[in-house]
């Protein structure tokens, strides 16, 4: 039988102005490890106009023999640099739906670039050397937040109004939650269970 993790989300819409607000959320009761770099937990805001991509790029290396950092999340419409800095050579690719790119073989000193256009998960690897792994998680807008070990998150600066919150968390079931920006300070309490026991690709 599939275990299901009962979460309580609380959710506080903190409204500086009638234009921008924050919202303050916890996960609690997680049955499962809380978040940590190698099972990273995301959270992000559906349902905004599309704003213009920050043109900050976003690097992910080769080095020694690893990606670093193995773990990456990008804007839709972002470019990530892909430098080389190890003494050996590498042909980094996915076959993920989200983007699928083949680099090509290239040495120390060379960088290869790759804009990610739309959101979802990317596998990246090498096609050398099998051992050489790491993914990249491209969210639809700058309105996202890495969830802390304590289960706690913050997104800030969101226009008043009611937007889509997605979840998403290595190892586990994505799931999303309705939630309110009011402009007047006010709390929003949701009960939401998230399946623990499927992938969360």
């Amino acid at each position: 039988m599939r275990q299901v993790a009962t979460l309580l989300l609380a959710v506080l819409g903190l409204a500086s102005n009638a234009a921008a607000g924050d919202i303050d959320g916890k996960i609690v009761g997680w049955s499962r490890a809380f978040p940590s770099p190698e099972h990273p937990a995301v959270v992000w805001v559906e349902g905004l106009p599309t704003r213009p991509v920050n043109k900050n790029e976003p690097v992910m290396a080769q080095h020694g023999g690893q990606f670093v950092p193995p773990f990456l999340i990008v804007v839709a419409g972002q470019t990530v640099n892909m430098p080389n800095e190890d003494e050996v050579a590498h042909n980094v690719y996915s076959l993920s739906p989200t983007k699928l790119f083949d680099l090509g073989f290239y040495a120390k000193g060379d960088v290869k670039r790759v804009t990610f256009d739309r959101p979802g998960l990317v596998e990246v690897l090498c096609q050398i050397h099998a051992f050489m792994r790491a993914r990249i998680l491209v969210v639809p807008n700058p309105y996202y937040a890495t969830i802390a070990v304590d289960g706690s998150f913050r997104i800030r600066n969101l226009p008043a109004g009611t937007f889509t919150l997605t979840f998403w968390a290595d190892g586990m079931t994505s799931f999303s939650q309705q939630v309110t920006v009011p402009q007047e300070a006010k709390a929003v309490i949701v009960r939401v269970a998230w399946p623990s026991s499927t992938s969360g690709k």
